[in-house]
């Protein structure tokens, strides 16, 4: 095993960031911390890194305490959101920093020290602006810079906080594959803090879900998605439909009188279908109020005669045309892999 966290527990004044965290980080792995603003992903991050002390528990890294060692003895490497680049510096001064800072008995030497330098930069496809100040970068070029200088001191531990938060969407999805390809060549035990639900799917060999200072579920981003344990973990990653429901002589009711509700009830909105015509018993009869084109799929939005709240459905253009081309005045929806929380904290499948 490579990082343990055991039952850390973390409160500034009267507000508690963390309780009780326990996990296990695998050796050679990319684990993203995921969950919304003031979850305590941040804080256990700075934690791990020696920025913070924990108020209780313990930090281990391959087997050994870690809780007393200064930041400098960690051999952690650190990126921040914003890059942290010296501004007078060029490329190669801010990637070339950390080694020069050594002590003089652990510092390579002139020629080492450039031949690691500009072998980063290769790695990071910054080579030919080495002699450049960060003004002269693209945000991108200086993740990628502030990345480079983080591996340049060899760390054991690669610690990303945020590290896409700062960039436009398309750079954004740029760089997450280009630091999954780069984490696969390089394979540092790596740690990344984020609240983008499918940068950490896309990105993560496995995922910790946090919620108010607790985690809600760990394991691989497959899992999490298919399997949620929790309501939260369901509703936090990627768009669902919630609903108030109940079940009465086998046919579903969303958003049943009051007292009558005793189910929540979660779909995904690629989980609805939509036909012209019901094909199915249990289809529930609704009405298109709006929609809007996604690419290749259209979002559809639909209420039920019943009354129900707003539902998303996520068709391909092929089952929108049908729809379209049928100019039916109300439609049948029917639902693939949904799932019902009870009250007494169980999952169940549900199909129509």
């Amino acid at each position: 095993m490579s990082i343990e966290i055991d039952n850390v527990t973390k409160r500034f004044g009267s507000f508690t960031a963390l309780e009780n965290v326990s996990i296990t980080i695998k050796e050679g792995e990319l684990t993203g911390l995921l969950g919304p603003s003031g979850s305590g992903k941040t804080t256990l991050l700075r934690i791990i890194a020696g920025l913070e002390n924990a108020d209780s528990g313990a930090v281990r890294f391959f087997g050994e305490e870690a809780g007393h060692k200064s930041i400098r003895d960690r051999n952690v490497g650190f990126v921040f959101q914003h890059y942290a680049l010296f501004k007078h510096m060029s490329v190669f001064e801010n990637v070339s920093f950390g080694l020069k800072a050594r002590p003089r008995a652990t510092r390579p030497n002139k020629n080492e020290i450039k031949d690691r330098v500009f072998k980063l930069l290769k790695m990071v496809q910054l080579e030919s602006m080495a002699n450049r100040l960060p003004n002269e970068l693209s945000g991108g070029q200086k993740q990628r810079v502030a990345l480079a200088r983080a591996l340049a001191v060899e760390p054991k531990i690669l610690l990303l906080d945020e590290p896409f938060g700062a960039l436009d969407a398309k750079v954004r999805q740029e760089l997450r594959r280009w630091l999954r390809f780069l984490h696969d060549e390089i394979r540092v035990t790596s740690v990344f803090v984020t609240h983008d639900q499918e940068e950490a799917l896309e990105v993560s060999d496995s995922i910790v879900i946090f919620n108010k200072g607790r985690v809600e579920q760990i394991g691989a981003p497959e899992e999490v998605y298919d399997n949620p344990r929790t309501p939260f973990v369901y509703s936090f990653l990627g768009n669902v439909n919630l609903f108030r429901a109940r079940i009465e002589q086998g046919t579903l009711k969303l958003d049943g009188g009051a007292g009558e509700s005793d189910l929540k009830f979660f779909i995904r909105p690629h989980n609805i279908d939509i036909s012209p015509i019901k094909e199915h018993e249990k289809a529930i009869e609704s009405r298109i109020v709006a929609h809007r084109f996604l690419g290749g799929r259209v979002r559809v939005e639909l209420v039920t005669l019943e009354g129900a709240k707003p539902i998303e459905a996520d068709i391909d253009k092929a089952r929108w045309n049908y729809v379209r081309n049928a100019k039916p005045d109300t439609v049948f929806i029917s639902f693939k892999e949904a799932k019902i929380y009870s009250q007494n904290n169980e999952w169940n499948d549900y199909v129509i």
